[in-house]
């Protein structure tokens, strides 16, 4: 079979390509991978319209390849280069990324019948976050307390409610480059200046105590379990992820297993926004309830892989050789 990968230069993903490549390699299968992030160095995605066919091919290293000969598609969330996102005349910068986005756009509709982890629009979908949530409740998974808003009354109101024990995060992914906004806890403080969530919709949680917390990696029928121990350093209690290194991060963390009560309904909830992989978040309380936070459909597996030996990137070789259903 043949796989392409549409992803970006930076060394973080490039590791994680080349850890999947490698197993797709070794079985006989042939790998390309198209990096949006060069777009400017000779990269390109382009459409022609032939004779009314439409052909859309790859430039990738000087040579044009058909999208059409490829079996199958992994799409790793490309992104622009510093210099677009960036761009010196600010009016642009968003009808840039439009631009690019459409382009994109049209390669998920017309090969929407090829493998893909995942399918974008499906991702596009489940990477809304209050989609997410309507899921997670078809599903029966518990979730914290929560308000999605840029009403500044409905956060007082929320606070209060809560006696003050409250954490704000991202609505939206990476929302600033090169700065990570982290889940944090709501203070007086922030709530004396509340008003200026209008800049912004925000969602609100209630803050639920930890015993640990989870990092849950699907690949199509196959669940990989990390038991994260993040009440271990005051720094990465509210979100562990606040110190990261290169494809890994410095808490402590160890593979676990999960109640087959939670693995169905990760399948369930998998199947219902059609998704093949995906990267879940929870909480185990000190009661043993377990709290679904959010799903990443493009989310940091890799170092899960490195701590544990878990064999995540055969899985994510074999979803891409296997006939989606």
């Amino acid at each position: 079979m043949r796989i392409l990968t549409i992803s970006n230069a930076s060394a973080q993903e490039s590791e994680v390509f080349l850890a999947v490549e490698k197993v797709l390699k070794s079985r006989g299968h042939d790998t390309s991978v198209f990096k949006q992030d060069k777009c400017l160095d000779g990269e390109y995605l382009t459409l022609e319209i032939v004779d009314n066919v439409p052909v859309y091919y790859v430039t990738i290293d000087g040579q044009q390849l058909d999208i059409d000969i490829f079996d199958a598609i992994w799409y790793m969330h490309p992104m622009l280069p510093r210099e677009l996102i960036l761009h010196k005349e600010v009016a642009y910068r968003q009808f840039i990324h439009n631009q690019f986005f459409a382009m994109r756009q049209g390669l998920w509709s017309l090969f929407r019948h090829k493998i893909w982890i995942n399918d974008p629009w499906n991702v596009f979908m489940v990477e809304n976050k209050l989609n997410q949530a309507r899921f997670a409740h078809k599903v029966g998974f518990v979730t914290p307390d929560t308000v999605v808003t840029s009403d500044p009354n409905a956060v007082r109101a929320f606070y209060k409610k809560h006696n003050g024990n409250i954490v704000v995060k991202n609505l939206a992914t990476s929302p600033i480059m090169d700065y990570v906004l982290a889940t944090n806890v709501v203070t007086d403080t922030h709530m004396a200046q509340i008003e200026s969530v209008k800049l912004t919709p925000s969602i609100f949680q209630r803050r639920i105590p930890k015993k640990h917390e989870l990092r849950i990696t699907v690949v199509g029928e196959k669940i990989f379990a990390v038991k994260i121990y993040s009440q271990e350093d005051e720094a990465t209690s509210v979100d562990w992820r606040v110190k990261p290194k290169l494809n890994d991060f410095e808490v402590r963390m160890e593979e676990t297993d999960i109640p087959q009560e939670i693995r169905n309904k990760i399948q369930q909830y998998m199947w219902l926004v059609g998704l093949r992989f995906g990267c879940i978040d929870m909480i185990v309380t000190p009661e043993d309830q377990y709290i679904f936070l959010e799903i990443n459909p493009n989310g940091q597996w890799y170092f899960v892989q490195l701590r544990t030996g878990a064999k995540i990137a055969e899985a994510i070789a074999d979803l891409l050789t296997t006939e989606s259903v």
